[in-house]
């Protein structure tokens, strides 16, 4: 797998994690992301509309704090799996996740979000070690293209794009047992341009491959958190499993040791 695919795929991976994952809660300095499955499972007093839909399950993971995901996508014909917990602050500087990913014999990578600094294990390209990318620094043409991703994980910039984005809406199918839970599929279409400016420039180049809509099939329980996303992208099919809502979660960067000293910007990383 080459850097560019790579790093586009960290990219992708990140945004549809934590970009469909509206959670937020109160952020600490701790490794220890604690959540709240007080409400999961209960059903939510409030039905399900285009005006409040992702106001609505925003709230919801709000109450939540913290969940795990399972992905499953193809990016330029190489099937792409990934897990990771994630734990959305509202101070999105206190945003954290971590996630592997796995494309079989095209290789790995590993990343972690933690402090607005975001780390990458690509193996052998970054001596099977973290590449740090700090995204408030501005001045580093890497930090700068990815800085996009602070924003595609913060989630009150997220509900108004989001819920400004919507060009269709629709609670279409019958419910089905997904983690424990009845879950209603909701068809939900957004203009895929506003949500490609959430990656800033680390989307470059994506609007033109994109078509003008993105549909999302939601798969929402009676609590309002979402059970399963799915997605057909250019003929490409995503599916992400959201679960363990609610439960104590430990993310934290890397030990100085496990810190590369690679320069991305040295290996081209520098375009998309």
């Amino acid at each position: 797998m080459n850097l560019r695919l790579k790093k586009t795929t960290a990219a992708l991976a990140l945004v549809l994690a934590a970009g469909t994952t509206l959670a937020a809660c109160g952020g600490d300095d701790s490794s220890q992301a604690k959540g709240d499955s007080s409400s999961v499972g209960e059903k939510a007093s409030t039905t399900l509309t285009k005006d409040n839909f992702f106001t609505e399950v925003s709230q919801a993971q709000q109450d939540a704090k913290t969940s795990h995901v399972e992905m499953d996508f193809g990016v330029s014909g190489q099937e792409i799996k990934a897990s990771g917990d994630v734990a959305v602050a509202k101070d999105v500087a206190d945003t954290k996740m971590a996630m592997k990913m796995s494309a079989g014999a095209q290789g790995d990578i590993e990343m972690r979000l933690v402090d607005g600094v975001f780390y990458m294990n690509m193996g052998p390209m970054t001596q099977n070690k973290f590449a740090k990318i700090d995204l408030n620094d501005t001045s580093n043409p890497i930090g700068k293209q990815f800085s996009g991703l602070l924003d595609s994980v913060d989630p009150s910039k997220q509900i108004e794009q989001l819920q400004g984005s919507i060009t269709s809406f629709e609670q279409k199918g019958a419910a089905k047992q997904i983690d424990g839970v009845e879950a209603k599929p909701y068809v939900v279409g957004v203009d895929s341009q506003k949500i490609v400016s959430q990656l800033g420039a680390a989307g470059a180049g994506a609007s033109s491959q994109l078509p003008k809509e993105i549909v999302y099939t939601m798969w929402i329980g009676p609590d309002n958190l979402p059970r399963r996303i799915t997605l057909d992208l250019a003929g490409t099919a995503m599916t992400m499993d959201y679960s363990k809502w609610g439960e104590d979660v430990s993310i934290e960067a890397p030990a100085q040791d496990q810190i590369s000293d690679v320069d991305l910007g040295q290996m081209g990383a520098g375009s998309l």
